[in-house]
């Protein structure tokens, strides 16, 4: 596998494919027992936890926010909640709101808006980031496998096209998860958080010498949506709770209509499968 700086193409045809949720299932170990633990346990929630980390779960696996960032989830998430679970007022959740709103979304930037303006929600959201990260620290190779059928499909467009993945996780985490199932091998390239946001990856593979029509993006959420449509890619849809599903119809059917060049054919129905599978 080459470094993105000195990756040039192989094939005519590449796909991209997301990691997190769409090869590796560490979106469900993630957000059952990291994101939504430690929401349970920062506002106090322990007594109702299984139904709260049931809503946590629709909003962030099941539902079109899926892959949304964490931040952006929180508020959804105290929205949802408010007056059933829990009681806060509009005046206290606002400067979350309001920071969330300016959509500069990370733990650094959370840092500086409270050292610029504390408010205990910020406090709150800082401590629950904090908390979460330690526990996907903790998280093994054991806990985050390769989805069924994921193998098999790689193998098949092994050596057909070129593959890359294309992922919003840091680089090291990425290696680890792949390495530790020896998938690194199918790779031509990878690319990550440190290279650019997914639209921008995309974009620059596409730099390398590719026709938008010989690229496919492969994921699990509407942010991979987004990543295909902005740079005028298909897009293959790995739907949640029915992955390996999805990877045998990626192997027996689409990998081979998208090199004879009718994908095309299928991409609106997919999308609407897509869109159709998280619950309304």
């Amino acid at each position: 596998m080459e470094r993105f700086e000195n990756y040039e193409k192989t094939h005519e045809k590449i796909i991209c494919i997301d990691s997190d949720g769409t090869v590796i299932d560490a979106m469900n170990a993630k957000h059952i027992h990291c994101h939504g633990k430690s929401f349970v346990e920062e506002w106090g929630l322990e007594a109702r936890g299984e139904e709260i980390l049931g809503i946590w779960c629709d909003i962030n696996l099941y539902e079109e926010s899926r892959g949304v960032n964490r931040f952006i989830a929180l508020v959804k998430m105290l929205d949802r909640i408010n007056g059933r679970y829990l009681e806060i007022s509009e005046a206290e959740i606002k400067p979350l709101r309001d920071w969330v709103a300016r959509g500069d979304l990370s733990n650094s930037s959370l840092k500086k808006e409270l050292e610029a303006a504390p408010a205990p929600i910020l406090e709150k959201a800082m401590r629950w980031s904090l908390a979460l990260n330690a526990r996907i620290a903790a998280l093994t190779p054991a806990d985050k496998p390769p989805f069924k059928g994921t193998r098999e499909a790689l193998e098949y467009a092994y050596g057909k096209v070129d593959i890359a993945v294309v992922s919003s996780s840091n680089m090291d985490a990425i290696v680890e998860e792949w390495r530790a199932y020896s998938l690194l091998g199918y790779l031509s390239v990878m690319t990550s958080q440190e290279i650019g946001t997914k639209e921008d990856c995309v974009a620059r593979l596409i730099e390398k010498g590719y026709e938008p029509q010989n690229v496919m993006m492969i994921g699990d959420a509407y942010p991979d949506v987004n990543a295909a449509k902005s740079n005028g890619v298909w897009y293959y849809p790995i739907c949640t709770r029915h992955e390996a599903e999805s990877w045998l119809e990626f192997r027996e059917m689409y990998l081979d209509s998208f090199l004879q060049g009718e994908y095309g054919e299928y991409q609106q129905a997919l999308l609407e499968k897509f869109k159709k599978n998280f619950n309304s």
